[in-house]
């Protein structure tokens, strides 16, 4: 008889919905709130809702999340910062999940990232070959503008610490908060 191994690409099985204050053997397999702050286990699969409205939700593909200590910034020369960082530096995995609302919005914010910086890109390139170098300023402008756009759309939760065990992340909305178990200490 073969054993068919479990298939890594399905959705993600997990739910609180059993969940029941006394029972403590969720606290080493479940993710669960401090405050404003999720804390989960490093490969943590969290449960089949939006991670901001609390909606029933499809899934993602993994998440890679990094953090070092706030003090590695004190090496400012970026050459030293880089190398140091790719040392000191501590990474978590997690599975979380989006609603339809939520992920159109992601979508289109990168969408309107990737225009306003092909639009800033052409303007600057029209500046310079037409001989128009007062429209450089604005199209520099515009390629910053989709910078920014880019990167705050591109987190969905920000690590603010990670152990060898857990990552504390910021940024949920707070249904999905309210939702999670509090932390039972045993």
């Amino acid at each position: 008889m073969t054993l068919i191994s479990p298939n890594p690409y399905a959705a993600p099985k997990a739910s609180f919905e059993a969940w029941n204050g006394a029972q403590c053997a969720y606290e080493s397999t479940q993710c669960w709130r401090q405050e404003d702050i999720l804390i989960a286990p490093v490969d943590a699969y969290l449960p089949p809702r939006c991670i901001k409205c609390n909606k029933p939700a499809s899934m993602d593909s993994p998440r890679a999340y990094m953090w070092h200590h706030p003090g590695w910034y004190a090496l400012i020369p970026i050459l030293v910062y880089m190398v140091a960082c790719l040392f000191v530096r501590k990474r978590a995995e997690l599975v979380l999940g989006l609603c339809d609302e939520h992920r159109r919005r992601r979508r289109h914010r990168s969408m309107a990232a990737h225009a306003v910086g092909a639009f800033g890109a052409i303007a600057l390139l029209g500046a310079v070959f037409l001989g128009k170098f007062w429209l450089a300023y604005p199209a520099g402008e515009l390629i910053l503008m989709s910078a920014a756009l880019a990167l705050s759309g591109q987190h969905l939760l920000r690590p603010v610490h990670i152990t060898e065990q857990e990552i504390h992340l910021k940024g949920c909305g707070s249904a999905f908060l309210d939702s999670l178990p509090p932390r039972c200490h045993t």
